[in-house]
């Protein structure tokens, strides 16, 4: 196959011009039937790809007339089918192997118009999928749509790897660029492959949980004391009824982690819980003004009195247009899950965490912005979703769940729930989802006007939403600004002969001890810049994608800085700074922040920070022998003004684990004479 690529590479190398002339055919014809069974397109398109990556070709330009040869190309292959219909049968080559659109048939009859989507994506029917749909009569809009979409898709993904090899070769050496792909590749397969695991898994499990429920079925409705289970499980079709069990059997399972999870909470407490005090701190550091706004206006989109509007809404119109047992399932559903949220709150008492100006007067299990949100949004996509063919619903289930989703991390990123909550909630809305489904099945509904569900809700949540937010986003904002963590003042002289309520620790970005301080620093932060750059020490090069790509997959990633830099008090460094040393072979880097010591003769706060070497990424685990790790003197690499600083090390004894085992810690003490 290289016979054939390396030339085109080489002539495209030397005219750029036709490249995109070039890409439209190779698009074109690989995705043509029969003839794209023959084209090399995945290679062609990766290497050139490269050649855009490396600025050889023009980038947008490629990827305009890749996707549209993808469009044109399938575009030919359903006209063919549409024209021909059944008379290709008896043409070459499939009358010769029958078997090639049979396999068509059978992918396009299981996924209908998505087959064209997924088809594109998928080798063995990638050429097939169009020319079996125009054969059995797809619409040209529902054909054009999937085509032109999938296209948009497929262009960019095919060309990926060029495109970053490409890229990587203009900014790093070929052997290292080579790897940073292969790295990246092989991530890339291996999350590819747990997602399938995974999958397989639960198909597995799924598979055997209807086949045990099924026999179950069957046994319950035998039985003489049991029987009446059966009647009052029924589903409006008889074919179904197993079905209701299934729901039954996940409502027990949900119910039963609900119970566990609120239990734990309730024994060990929330503040407690190691996942709590990661996504707390994750969500404290990474807080910005704009991330904080988009976040409140997610938010409100669970607010219990814009959701109960629509929950109001949708009763009222289901009653004009006389659908009473759609209504009142709509409004118990509402009512219930507030019934709920407000009993379970008051039986756990679980406080809520700190950190936000005015913390919400009620408890913090389980969120009810989450409960409501999950409850209705889902609620409302089942009564739309389930007349729809079961091949379409997740069209209507899926912003459902990613608006829900968007919901539950708002509330923790914004402080005002733990995570324990969130996911309680959760829980428990679908164990009450369950219910509301179980009841609603039991007898058959006429199916519910799309374009008029969905106008009320959207209306009712447009409506209420423009209400509360002007009458209520100035105070919320405020209720969810984010608090510093509280001060202490101590003496100049107790922290110079180093006070043990000084701080010895830094926390990650997931609020566990990771990294001892070892500099606390006294005095103006420009002057220290001043004097740590006049030593050596330089401002690192903004982070970019290359230093990234060092960051995952190269071996000499420890002269690189990390990705995203460690916390202190849940705050960025205010002072970032490094220098090489060894001639150059290892790079160590400083940090200081702001701590919320402040010291009572000069009304200053404490800088505290860490110096040290800047550790390897994962990549070590391709080597066979790790080097030695470098160590260094704290007064080593300080080298500071002896007529303006002051400095003292002391020396902290520790535990490092269990085994009741000590390390000594040297802490450099600075301050101006």
């Amino acid at each position: 196959m290289s016979d054939y690529v390396s030339p085109l590479l080489q002539w495209l190398n030397a005219n750029p011009e036709w490249s995109g002339l070039v890409t439209f055919i190779i698009s074109a014809s690989e995705s043509v039937a029969i003839i794209g069974t023959i084209v090399p397109g995945s290679i062609t398109m990766t290497a050139i790809g490269t050649l855009a990556g490396a600025g050889v070709i023009p980038l947008w330009g490629t990827l305009f007339w890749a996707i549209l040869g993808a469009i044109v190309g399938d575009g030919i292959s359903y006209w063919i089918g549409h024209y021909f219909k059944d008379r290709l049968r008896v043409v070459w080559p499939f009358k010769n192997n029958p078997g090639l659109l049979e396999t068509g048939e059978v992918f396009v009859h299981k996924y209908g118009v998505m087959s064209v989507f997924i088809g594109r994506f998928v080798g063995p029917v990638r050429a097939l999928v169009p020319v079996v749909a125009g054969m059995l009569g797809m619409k040209p809009l529902q054909f054009t749509i999937a085509n032109v979409t999938s296209a948009i898709g497929w262009a960019p993904a095919y060309m990926l790897p060029g495109l970053l090899l490409g890229a990587a070769s203009l900014e790093l050496p070929p052997d290292i660029a080579l790897h940073v792909i292969l790295v990246l590749f092989l991530i890339l397969l291996f999350i590819m492959l747990c997602l399938w695991l995974i999958y397989k898994l639960l198909q597995l499990i799924s598979q055997q949980t209807d086949r045990m429920l099924d026999g179950m079925w069957n046994a319950l409705k035998k039985s003489r004391y049991f029987h009446i289970t059966t009647i009052i499980l029924k589903h409006y079709d008889p074919e179904e009824h197993h079905g209701q069990l299934t729901l039954v059997f996940y409502f027990l399972l949900i119910s039963a982690l609900f119970v566990s999870l609120v239990a734990y909470v309730k024994v060990v407490g929330a503040q407690n819980i190691f996942i709590n005090d990661a996504f707390f701190h994750l969500f404290r550091g990474i807080r910005k003004e704009t991330l904080d706004h988009i976040m409140i206006c997610i938010t409100l989109l669970g607010q219990k009195q814009i959701i109960l509007s629509i929950v109001v809404a949708l009763f009222i119109w289901l009653l004009i247009i006389k659908r009473s047992r759609a209504a009142f399932h709509v409004l118990g559903t509402g009512i219930i899950a507030a019934g709920s949220i407000f009993m379970i709150k008051h039986l756990v008492k679980s406080p809520r965490p700190w950190g936000i100006f005015n913390s919400p007067d009620s408890f913090s299990m389980p969120s009810g912005h989450a409960v409501l949100s999950a409850t209705i949004y889902l609620g409302i996509a089942f009564m739309i979703a389930s007349p729809m063919p079961k091949k379409r619903r997740w069209l209507i289930y899926t912003p459902a769940i990613i608006i829900t989703l968007l919901i539950g991390t708002s509330r923790v990123y914004l402080g005002a729930h733990w995570a324990t909550d969130v996911f309680a909630a959760w829980l428990l809305s679908g164990a009450l989802l369950i219910l509301i489904i179980l009841s609603y099945h039991r007898k058959r509904e006429e199916k519910i006007n799309l374009w008029g569900i969905s106008i009320v809700s959207l209306l009712a949540l447009s409506c209420s939403y423009f209400i509360y937010y002007h009458t209520h986003i100035t105070q919320i904002t405020k209720n969810y600004s984010r608090i510093d963590w509280p001060t202490s003042v101590i003496s100049l002289d107790e922290w110079w002969q180093y006070n043990r309520a000084s701080p010895i620790m830094r926390v990650s970005l997931f609020g566990f001890p990771s990294q001892f301080i070892n500099i606390q620093w006294l005095g103006d932060l420009q002057e220290i810049k001043k004097t740590l750059t006049s030593s050596g020490w330089q401002t690192p090069p903004t982070r970019n994608w290359i230093s990234t790509l060092h960051r995952i997959s190269d071996i000499k990633s420890s002269q690189y800085l990390p990705m995203v830099s460690p916390q202190f008090l849940d705050r960025r460094p205010f002072l970032i700074l490094s220098k090489y040393m060894n001639g150059g072979k290892n790079l160590l880097v400083l940090r200081l922040w702001e701590s919320n010591i402040v010291i009572k003769e000069t009304h200053s706060r404490l800088w505290v920070g860490t110096v040290g070497a800047v550790p390897r990424s994962y990549s070590w685990i391709f080597q066979k022998h790790r080097p030695p790790k470098q160590t260094y003197s704290i007064s080593a690499v300080l080298p500071l003004q002896a007529s303006i600083w002051q400095t003292k090390i002391v020396t902290q004894t520790l535990p490092v684990d269990d085994d009741k085992k000590t390390t000594h810690l040297q802490i450099l003490l600075i301050r101006k004479k």
